[in-house]
């Protein structure tokens, strides 16, 4: 299962990369370009390319109980080890005995955010404050 990016968050990367990379562009077709002017054009660069990553990698997927946080640095953790759950405004933090996991909860799609909880409120663990949401275990 996969726990993907909100729309508004890949397509304002989009806009924003190639917005750059446009102006980037204009300015060294002109002939002004400075050192901020390259900056930029990377900048826009990294943001597509970004995009393009998060589109295809979504945010979080959860695959035989190991949640993964897809980025650069890949992230996971086993569902079965975790010891506690907490909740705060916007960010999930999952605990194990020799590892802690944070998601932010605000970049997540609203469908998706309904299944991560789901999965999470299916966890046996103390005081887990998702245990409404619990519709069925994967």
């Amino acid at each position: 299962m996969k726990i993907a990016y909100s729309k508004r968050r890949l397509y304002s990367n989009l806009v924003l990369g190639g917005l750059f990379v446009i102006l980037g562009g204009l300015k060294i077709y002109e002939g002004t370009a400075s050192y901020f002017t390259s900056f930029q054009l990377l900048l826009g660069i990294l943001l597509v390319g970004t995009f393009f990553f998060e589109k295809k990698h979504q945010y979080l997927s959860i695959q035989k109980r190991l949640l993964t946080k897809n980025s650069l640095r890949k992230k996971s953790i086993e569902l079965d080890k975790i010891e506690q759950v907490q909740s705060f405004p916007g960010r999930i933090k999952l605990f194990t005995s020799e590892e802690k996991l944070s998601i932010n909860t605000e970049v997540i799609e609203n469908d998706s955010l309904h299944k991560l909880l789901s999965t999470l409120g299916s966890l046996e663990v103390e005081q887990n404050p998702f245990v409404g949401y619990a519709t069925k275990p994967i």
